[in-house]
């Protein structure tokens, strides 16, 4: 594999450029996406999903700065059902819920263009994790619903799968990751911190070098590697502003709001708290929505740091 190397390759956890890499909607994702589709499900060789259309393709318009940004990718999979793939770097003790939400969302979008009840196609949600979420020892997790007693499955409509990349990385090392394994070599490719690497990888399957090519479109891409970076730094100055790593979540952020508010009374610790994200350069809906403090409330401290 010959071509030209960018300087510093982007990560594709980043969920920019894993949207970039499986959702643009492009020949080139959507074969990307087809395959990893066909290794989660272990669908068996010969018998590959049929074609994939990108319900929502990436488009550079996305506002990337905002924390509560959705970059899921959803897609219609020929023959199969709905799909709703999501990178989640941050653990915001909702994973289980959102999933449903994001589920839910794709029957309702299915009866909005008329179809009826007995039209309705599979939804299938698919959670890429960069943290540890469920007791089991397996990385990857496939919820589906059946009878309390029997357990006889309910007919194949909805599937949560959640796929714990820590988990894989920690058995990886130990050598307990099976050979035959088909997510093991996506899941080495999501995480790899190695630039060195990525070249061995190509090397090493077709489906990968593909891949590792779309990676380095994307991190030798202007445009893109700028969107790419201001999402990461989105993510860490709220991380900053909130004094506390973003992995406890916006639950242990509120917490620690609180116990300030009590010691130098809450609505003095509110406007800290908000004098604190204006001089970060945060949005002024994004402050009242953390804060609490109205409209008038945020703008007179913002006069006030102006003085």
């Amino acid at each position: 594999m010959v071509y030209k190397l960018p300087i510093f390759w982007l990560k594709p956890k980043n969920d920019f450029v894993f949207k970039f890499i499986f959702g643009r909607g492009t020949k080139q994702s959507n074969k990307l996406l087809l395959a990893l589709l066909n290794d989660v499900f272990n669908v068996p060789k010969g018998l590959s999903l049929g074609t994939v259309e990108i319900t929502n393709p990436l488009t550079f318009q996305t506002n990337v700065t905002d924390q509560y940004a959705i970059l899921d990718i959803r897609a219609k999979v020929a023959g199969f059902g709905h799909v709703n793939l999501e990178m989640q770097r941050v653990n915001q003790r909702n994973i289980d819920k959102r999933t449903l939400y994001y589920g839910a969302k794709l029957f309702e979008e299915q009866l909005d263009k008329g179809n009826e009840y007995r039209e309705l196609k599979k939804v299938v949600t698919i959670n890429f994790l960069d943290f540890s979420y469920f007791t089991t020892e397996m990385y990857h997790s496939c919820y589906r619903l059946m009878e309390k007693r029997t357990f006889e499955p309910y007919p194949d409509l909805l599937q949560l799968h959640f796929i714990e990349m820590p988990k894989f990385v920690k058995q990886d090392k130990e050598n307990l990751i099976h050979t035959n394994d088909r997510m093991a070599k996506w899941i080495r490719f999501l995480t790899n911190e190695d630039d060195a690497r990525w070249e061995e990888m190509a090397n090493q399957d077709p489906i990968i070098e593909n891949a590792v090519d779309m990676l380095r479109t994307v991190s030798m891409d202007r445009e893109a590697r700028m969107l790419a970076e201001a999402r990461e730094k989105a993510l860490k100055d709220i991380n900053s502003i909130r004094g506390e790593g973003i992995e406890e979540g916006i639950e242990e952020g509120i917490k620690k709001g609180m116990e300030k508010g009590r010691k130098e009374g809450i609505k003095e610790g509110k406007r800290e708290d908000a004098k604190m994200m204006l001089m970060e350069g945060l949005d002024l809906h994004l402050i009242i929505k953390i804060t609490g403090l109205t409209e008038s409330e945020v703008l007179e401290l913002k006069d006030e740091l102006r003085r």
